[in-house]
């Protein structure tokens, strides 16, 4: 009797431990368990952790549990590369505490290189987007953090945020994007500091109908407007750094080295009229 009851104490400890040990995170690796990201994603559990090897996936990705996705270590960056260009190559939505790291997204042509909807204190970092319709955006999303990431050469924004409050977006850099680096509509008390926007075809940063942020130590170099601020109040716009876009400069000042010119010839001319005359 005695024995049957240690059998079945040390059977239900055994089982409570492996209980226990299912509910700590796992690592799920692709393309060693899993062909595709998303094959992964749809086998992950709560806090697993999907490791991408390098390689480029084509694919679509839909996350909406917590896990962490992110790069192999010491890899190159994996590129997940949109198979629907109408769609965001990652979305993260109606979840919370996701972690996205290291991946390279590309190839959404009327969406998002990363689209957070309705997702809740995550954290993007080392997140580069690149030639899609827009770079990273929060949408009705808040307590999120985008760090160390970079969007570049999309066709409208590089980061944006809309009716998203509470977002920290810290040392990221947004350039060459073909119409804003940074825009900030319709979101309060976010924490957009020490970003870069560089060689945007409009503005680096715009704050728009956005209240009580705080936009600090950003650089704004060679846009044609450095920080832009509409229809918004109670924000902290202090030791930022911006300049114009060459580009914009470098024709005005052959304007005036023409005129000058100009000048110089017509009074040089008029000069020696006047002395044919004689």
């Amino acid at each position: 009797m005695r024995k049957t009851t240690f059998l079945m104490i040390t059977v239900a400890i055994a089982s409570a431990l492996a209980f226990t040990v299912r509910g700590y995170a796992e690592t799920i690796i692709v393309p060693d368990a899993f062909k595709t990201v998303q094959q992964a994603v749809d086998n992950a559990k709560p806090n697993d952790t999907v490791i991408v090897k390098a390689g480029r996936y084509a694919e679509n990705v839909v996350i909406n549990k917590p896990i962490t996705l992110m790069a192999a270590e010491g890899s190159a960056s994996p590129i997940i590369s949109a198979v629907d260009r109408d769609k965001p190559v990652i979305k993260i939505t109606e979840t919370s505490l996701v972690r996205l790291s290291g991946i390279t997204v590309t190839g959404s042509a009327s969406n998002a290189g990363v689209l957070l909807a309705n997702a809740h204190n995550s954290t993007l970092r080392n997140v580069r987007a690149t030639k899609n319709l827009s770079g990273i955006v929060l949408s009705r999303s808040s307590g999120n953090t985008v760090i160390d990431s970079t969007a570049e050469f999309n066709e409208i924004y590089g980061i944006y945020l809309e009716y998203s409050n509470a977002n920290k977006v810290e040392n990221n850099t947004a350039s060459n994007n073909n119409d804003k680096g940074f825009f900030i509509s319709d979101s309060d008390s976010n924490a957009i500091t020490g970003n870069n926007a560089n060689l945007n075809t409009w503005n680096g940063m715009t704050i728009w109908s956005s209240d009580n942020n705080v936009i600090t130590r950003n650089m704004t170099l060679r846009n044609t407007f450095g920080i832009v601020e509409s229809d918004s109040k109670g924000n902290d716009l202090s030791d930022n750094t911006t300049l114009p876009n060459f580009y914009i400069i470098y024709p005005i000042l052959l304007v005036y080295i023409g005129i000058i010119f100009y000048l110089v010839e017509k009074n040089i001319a008029r000069l020696l009229y006047a002395k044919a005359l004689t």
